[in-house]
């Protein structure tokens, strides 16, 4: 039986593989040299689309696959989106493509 939670990424890995799907070449390019305190900052805005696409709060398998990537005891539902965004910027920076040219 399909709920409406079955639409939703279930772990931190497959929301990372829709985000990089959706995103184009340029903004992968930035967001994987963004340094922390960029990313601090981007996420204060992008966190909040993170939240309402993954269903968080409310997306309990996906809430439970970011407190077991981020090692915690609780967490938020900032600290996931938080915990997204990291994920895919390591992804994109393991690629060793997306490096900036200067």
């Amino acid at each position: 039986m399909n709920t409406f939670l079955d639409k939703f990424p279930s772990t931190v890995e497959k929301a990372v593989d829709r985000l990089a799907v959706d995103m184009t070449f340029a903004d992968k390019t930035r967001l994987a040299n963004m340094d922390e305190a960029a990313l601090i900052r981007f996420h204060q805005s992008y966190g909040i689309f993170l939240r309402n696409e993954f269903r968080l709060p409310g997306n309990d398998l996906l809430m439970k696959s970011c407190l077991a990537a981020a090692d915690l005891k609780t967490i938020t539902p900032g600290q996931a989106s938080y915990i997204l965004l990291k994920e895919l910027q390591k992804r994109l920076l393991a690629g060793n493509i997306l490096k900036v040219v200067k």
